[in-house]
């Protein structure tokens, strides 16, 4: 475990190089080939050269170990465990057996270990959500709905904790009653945004804060979009909602491309700037456009049964109506009469109103 700490203290988040001689070597045995002071040639004649290509990577190795050992002078593993035992947290080794094992898709960019406030317990399957943090109301909507949603297929919500859609799709995910992890790009004692603190401070209790830098550490531009790779891996699929032609969202879809996981996007105004990069994907052949809750079914992996649906959407129309009656109520009373959720009962509205079944007014819904 020391050991593992170590690592994490030394390298950067996707260190290929260091995820190498960990597997090659085994983890203890290579911090002691760091640590004895070894040179880049030396340590180049124990790595096979056929799989490695080594003698194109020297450079590669003089410059991990220069870094490597300037950081080791002052790593403190225990201090480093006592740090998030005091945050109310642990770290996670691949040996736990809560350990996301989606991760090691990663390969040797995959992390040593995880610093973690909150429980990865469970066996539930995992949607990550993530969008531009100047986000519409349009994507504040379809957020809130495709989350809800998904909690209601018992998926965990993962996301960045960002402004705009990633806190929201995990505001929604509690909202709901269901379970999200926010993978932080930083220690869990430098929490970003703050504005979002509040948020972070439920996700502790609904779920889990995640990070593979350890306490202490500012989050910055690099680890921001190495923190991405993480997000796409942890999810057995990607939903962007907005994005900007260019961005970081643009950055997880890609990571989870490279995974060869499937990623939805989300349509939106042709001219709308926020959705450009939805479009883009779309365009380009890298995420499903997804427009309904059964794409959404498709996305993970699941059919859609239209009968199945067909069904379900009758039995909320009419436990809607029947929660109407002859009253006028807003959504969020309909909601709670009916026993549905607030996005289902919003849906359902929808549908019934173009059906010229009921009507909204100013008071609320009505039928008509």
């Amino acid at each position: 475990m020391l050991d593992a700490i170590t690592w994490s203290l030394i390298t950067e988040p996707g260190d290929s190089l260091a995820g190498y001689l960990r597997a090659h070597f085994g983890l203890s045995a290579a911090l002691e080939l760091v640590s004895s002071g070894i040179t880049a040639r030396d340590l180049l004649a124990k790595l096979p050269a056929d799989s490695f290509r080594a003698e194109n990577y020297l450079s590669t190795i003089e410059d991990g170990l220069e870094c490597w050992r300037r950081r080791l002078v002052d790593a403190n593993p225990n201090r480093a465990a006592d740090e998030i035992q005091l945050l109310g947290g642990k770290f996670l080794t691949g040996d736990d057996t809560h350990w996301p094992e989606r991760l090691e898709d990663l390969g040797n960019s995959a992390p040593v270990g995880l610093w973690v406030i909150g429980d990865l317990g469970g066996n539930q399957e995992r949607l990550s959500v993530v969008g531009s943090r100047v986000a519409s109301d349009y994507g504040i909507a379809i957020t809130k709905d495709l989350v809800h949603f998904a909690v209601s297929q018992d998926w965990l919500i993962v996301s960045g904790g960002a402004l705009g859609i990633d806190a929201q799709a995990s505001r929604s995910a509690i909202d709901a009653c269901g379970k999200t992890w926010v993978v932080m790009a930083g220690g869990l004692d430098r929490l970003y945004p703050k504005h979002n603190l509040e948020l972070f401070a439920e996700v502790k209790s609904h779920g889990a804060l995640i990070s593979e830098m350890p306490p202490g550490v500012s989050p910055s531009r690099w680890r921001f979009l190495q923190r991405n790779r993480l997000i796409a891996a942890l999810g057995k699929s990607t939903l962007v909602i907005e994005a900007g032609f260019r961005s970081g969202t643009i950055n997880t879809a890609g990571h989870a491309n490279e995974l060869d996981r499937p990623v939805g996007a989300i349509p939106g105004r042709v001219d709308s700037v926020r959705s450009a990069g939805c479009h883009r994907l779309i365009r380009e052949g890298r995420a499903e456009l997804i427009a309904t809750p059964s794409h959404l079914l498709e996305l993970m992996g699941y059919e859609a049964d239209s009968g199945l649906q067909q069904n379900l959407q009758n039995s909320y129309e009419t436990r809607v109506l029947d929660a109407l009656g002859e009253t006028v109520l807003p959504v969020e009373m309909v909601a709670k009469v009916s026993g549905m959720t607030m996005a289902d009962a919003g849906n359902t509205l929808i549908r019934l109103s173009r059906a010229n079944l009921v009507q909204r007014i100013s008071e609320g819904w009505q039928k008509l």
